[in-house]
């Protein structure tokens, strides 16, 4: 019986770092990513299946967000300088729209903005925290999840390893 107890304790560890791996978004085979919400906060509207055929990120913000406002600026200089080799979407979650437009006015945000303000879309894709970006290679599939605030060039790094 006391053989057991260690055993079974390695096993449970074992399928919890399984778990983990399995929904962490990056690591294995790619999965394929969820819908993309279809309210537009600013156009135009995007939908997973016109992401197809470049990679894509796609942002999860918020206006109440401290660290989204951090990233904000860095989003923006990131979109630009893509010149249409890789698509940049926002996607809104959990804010109120009104909020949400002052924010993407306050940092010129130029990419297209998405809208969740139930947070339903964002539950699909299964991150915790914000702000979360999902990177997604040309077939639509998840390649892998970044965490918290980024700059230019964790961005850059991101795209190239769904290229």
């Amino acid at each position: 019986m006391r053989r057991a107890v260690p055993i079974l304790a390695v096993a449970l560890v074992a399928g919890l770092i399984a778990f983990e791996v399995g929904f962490a978004g990056s690591g294995g085979a790619p999965k394929p990513a969820p819908p993309l919400p279809s309210a537009v906060l600013q156009p135009p509207k995007t939908t997973l299946a016109g992401l197809r055929g470049k990679p894509a990120l796609v942002n999860f913000w918020a206006s109440w967000c401290e660290p989204c406002r951090k990233e904000a600026p860095e989003l923006e200089r990131f979109d630009r300088s893509l010149h249409g080799a890789a698509n940049l979407v926002g996607v809104d979650y959990t804010d109120e729209a009104g909020s949400a437009r002052d924010f993407i006015d306050r940092y010129g945000w130029t990419f297209p903005v998405l809208s969740d303000p139930d947070g339903t879309y964002g539950a699909r894709y299964r991150f915790s925290g914000l702000p979360t970006t999902v990177v997604l290679d040309s077939q639509g599939r998840i390649v892998e999840t970044l965490r918290g605030p980024q700059t230019v060039a964790d961005l850059r790094r991101a795209l190239n390893s769904a290229s």
